[in-house]
């Protein structure tokens, strides 16, 4: 949990205040709030996907703003004002939430968009009487997971303000990313109206992580 500092506090001031700690129940009760996020956002954009600028629609429907992807924007304070903000009461405190990377809007759109491909391919594979190699199936997993892997790093950089680090893990998520697409189209199945309806909704899914990839890493380098 974030640490505040009000005017006139010292260290010892903290020692009574054991009870704003949250317990495992909070943060359970946090993650399953989490997960309704990233729900919300993938109900929201399929409510506009068809559109072509479904990002910043789905984007408008959860209430975010353009700087809220890439958190570039550094906060100035006046030293002036500093001894006149007001201090926040304890109980107004306990009624925060914390700020996680769980929050983060690069976090939620990746975790719903990566979802949706592993949950699609299960499904297509699930009843495909066409025979598929292993070593296809290794490839996409482990791309797949790279890709994955290399943008929740990436959203951390963002949240910790090392905005080149982040252009950098983004950079590998992409060309991971790209390999999941050249091995995502060499899976065949016996309906070709079924792959070729998961071929339609996986393109466009991982067109749109580059497009915020690439749009949050032009931010970073300004």
């Amino acid at each position: 949990m974030s640490q505040y500092e009000f005017e006139g506090s010292n260290e010892g001031d903290w020692d009574d205040a054991g009870d704003l700690a949250w317990n495992e129940s909070d943060w359970q009760v946090f993650l399953r709030n989490s997960d309704k996020e990233v729900v919300r956002f993938m109900t929201a954009y399929n409510q506009v996907k068809e559109q072509d600028d479904r990002l910043d629609a789905a984007a408008s429907l959860m209430g975010w703003h353009r700087d809220d992807w890439s958190s570039t924007d550094e906060l100035e304070f006046d030293e002036n004002d500093l001894p006149v903000l007001k201090p926040l009461d304890p109980e107004e405190i306990n009624s925060m939430d914390p700020y996680t990377i769980h929050r983060h809007p690069i976090y939620i759109t990746s975790n719903a968009l990566f979802s949706y491909l592993r949950a699609s391919w299960e499904q297509l594979m699930r009843k495909n009487n066409h025979p598929t190699s292993p070593d296809l199936v290794w490839g996409y997993s482990v791309s797949l997971s790279d890709a994955e892997k290399h943008c929740i790093m990436a959203a951390n950089c963002l949240d910790l303000g090392d905005f080149l680090l982040a252009v950098c893990h983004f950079k590998k998520a992409h060309s991971a990313l790209n390999e999941s697409m050249r091995i995502n189209h060499l899976f065949l199945h016996h309906s070709r109206k079924k792959l070729a309806s998961y071929f339609k909704e996986t393109n466009m899914r991982m067109h749109d992580l580059r497009e915020i990839w690439l749009r949050v890493m032009n931010d970073c380098r300004r």
